[in-house]
């Protein structure tokens, strides 16, 4: 007979089992279960207990830990990583008939002036731990201490703001038409002109002997063509020439196909989406928003340890502009996105639980997203040489394998409304781009009322003159 002797761990009874049998006539007989992968086989650990740690930073005073951390139902925005992953350790815990007796800490681990680790790295190097069961960065500095499972998070850390609509002087009543576009415009309104001030001349000659001549045919001109081109049309019978009234009937119906595509345009415009500019680094640091990050270790690591040059000024000359820096909570920085015209690098995940419960959906839809550097992996870790290496590493892959990792994901993933079915209820201008029009009346009225100042003072200059005339 051969026997298989072994022991998992050494808190764990040796366990003696028959392998196979080998004679002389036969040779080496193997059992059938040995035919398969010794982890398979030893899959039962007979409820051991081992320990793992995690690290709680936001629980509620008055909860207790393990409720806390395996409740999968409430206050989902507050370590959503640590619980997320404690998950997959419970079902781990049944796959391996063991028992979990969590130790909790307060941070994930700094290496600390004195060579020892805090947090959860502290942990597991003395050896108060088995495994950490939330997610660890996978760190350069860590790994001469530790040693790391296969991958079980994914974490997406984004810049999320609200894009801002359009409020540029030319938008919305200039932006139908290009620049090019309002250049032609302008010419052939004038060209039109110009060559309607002939035509009245010549009808001022056809006019003299029958009517009253036109004293200012430029002025007469102006507005004629001001009629025109906003359809409303002068008076029939003060042309005669045909040539006149073929200038005046293309210059209508020129008015008429550029107001029907303008006025399409704008409407059109205010039922479909617009077009997002702030879509790159580049053009976020370009823009005007307020720029702030999250108040945690790896932003710190993403925007100065790198040689992306623009990266670092976006982290110098825009989230460190101002003092004190926009470096924030996450509370802090979602209330800030709900206001409006500022930009928050952090977990997206996170940000997006809280602006779920801050924002409406119409709102929920301007959010814009702006990832510049690849999402990290988090793993367990466990300390060197460590005899649940293999049982960890099977279990993690065996999860993923069967979609269980995936399926916890899903779970844990907010979820967001369909922004292309979404459709406001009413479509309104708001004040923003309606400044155009107000801005352009206001001018308007100013230098109407200058003009009407300046022909008083004139007609006041004038008024002595004319009174010793009319005395003689």
């Amino acid at each position: 007979m051969l026997y298989d002797v072994y022991r998992v761990a050494p808190q764990m009874p040796l366990s003696v089992e028959v392998k196979g049998h080998w004679s002389r006539a036969g040779g080496y007989q193997l059992r059938a279960s040995y035919r398969d992968s010794w982890m398979r086989r030893r899959i039962n650990l007979h409820n051991i207990t081992l320990i793992g740690s995690t690290a709680l930073i936001e629980k509620p005073a008055g909860m207790d830990d393990v409720s806390y951390l395996s409740n999968d139902r409430e206050l989902l925005q507050l370590d959503p990583m640590q619980r997320k992953t404690y998950q997959l350790f419970l079902l781990m815990a049944r796959m391996y008939n063991m028992s979990l007796e969590v130790r909790f800490r307060k941070t994930w681990g700094q290496l600390l002036p004195n060579g020892s680790w805090s947090g959860v790295m502290g942990h597991i190097i003395s050896g108060e731990a088995d495994f950490a069961i939330c997610p660890i960065r996978f760190v350069t500095e860590r790994h001469r201490y530790i040693q790391y499972t296969p991958a079980l998070h994914t974490q997406f850390i984004h810049f999320l703001f609200r894009h801002p609509r359009h409020n540029s002087i030319r938008n919305i009543f200039f932006e139908p038409l290009s620049t090019e576009v309002w250049w032609c415009v302008l010419f052939l309104m004038v060209g039109s002109g110009l060559l309607l001030v002939l035509h009245v001349r010549q009808e001022r000659r056809l006019q003299q002997p029958v009517g009253q001549a036109i004293d200012r045919p430029v002025s007469f001109v102006w507005f004629i063509m001001l009629e025109t081109y906003l359809q409303q049309g002068p008076a029939t019978n003060q042309f005669q020439l045909q040539s006149t009234r073929l200038l005046i009937s293309a210059s209508c119906i020129f008015s008429f196909m550029l107001m029907q595509f303008y006025g399409a345009f704008i409407v059109g415009s205010l039922l479909s989406d617009m077009p997002r500019s702030i879509v790159n680094l580049q053009a976020l640091f370009e823009s005007e928003l307020e720029i702030g990050m999250e108040d945690i270790a790896y932003n710190f690591e993403l925007f100065t340890n790198t040689s992306n040059q623009l990266v670092r000024d976006v982290y110098s000359h825009r989230i460190c502009r101002n003092r004190p820096p926009n470096i924030l909570s996450i509370e802090e920085g979602a209330q800030r996105i709900k206001r409006g015209g500022f930009a928050f690098h952090t977990a997206i995940d996170r940000l997006y639980r809280l602006l779920n419960e801050l924002l409406d959906e119409r709102l929920f839809c301007e959010l814009q997203e702006i990832m510049f550097s690849p999402p990290y992996l988090g793993a367990s870790i466990m300390p060197k040489n460590s005899p649940w290496r293999e049982h960890l590493n099977f279990a993690i892959l065996y999860m993923g394998e069967t979609g269980l990792i995936g399926y916890n994901d899903r779970i844990w993933t907010v979820h967001r409304p369909d922004c292309t079915l979404f459709k406001d209820s009413e479509v309104e201008v708001d004040l923003k781009h309606f400044a155009p029009a107000l801005f352009t009346l206001i001018l308007a009225m100013l230098v109407s009322a200058s003009v009407f100042m300046l022909e008083l003072f004139f007609s006041w200059l004038k008024a002595p003159t004319k009174k010793p005339a009319a005395r003689e």
